[in-house]
């Protein structure tokens, strides 16, 4: 009996010895929000991939909020390699709704609540792609000496 059990606890011993690369959830936030002469907002949005393993981004759906509110949708395909516990950009234009520009052009003072929520597609492989959902409460402040510009 004693003899059956030496090769069982060998394969289990084996086993847990493997190692996995768990796959932490990515996130999102906005980076900087510039107003173009035009109007227009061009937002850079941060993706930061927790995973233990280099994650290629193919999709993002977001929907950004100013002050409570709605700025518009943000549907874009950054299809871009992010490397284990690292961080990249994707910059687009967004022809934000009237209430959230006027929200956001009348902060003076900074700390202006924005709200990012959707989804992220990603993976390791092309055959690993998984959406991820996503959602981030922060502020953005002006920048000193930039005029339109906040972070």
């Amino acid at each position: 009996m004693k003899r059956a059990l030496i090769p069982l606890l060998a394969v289990l011993l084996l086993a847990s010895c493997a190692t996995t690369r768990p796959i932490f959830p990515p996130a999102a936030s906005v980076q900087e929000i510039r107003q173009q002469a035009d109007g227009r907002w061009r937002v850079t949005v941060r993706l930061q991939n927790y995973a233990l393993r280099s994650m290629r981004f193919t999709r993002l759906q977001l929907r950004l909020g100013i002050a409570g509110h709605p700025a518009g949708a943000i549907v874009t395909t950054p299809d871009m390699d992010i490397a284990a516990t690292g961080s990249d950009v994707t910059v687009f234009t967004l022809r934000p709704d009237a209430m959230a520009r006027t929200a956001l052009l009348a902060d003076t003072a900074g700390n202006i609540a924005y709200s990012l929520d959707g989804s992220v597609r990603a993976g390791p492989e092309p055959a690993d792609q998984h959406d991820y959902p996503l959602m981030h409460l922060g502020y953005l402040s002006p920048v000193p000496g930039l005029p339109d510009a906040w972070r």
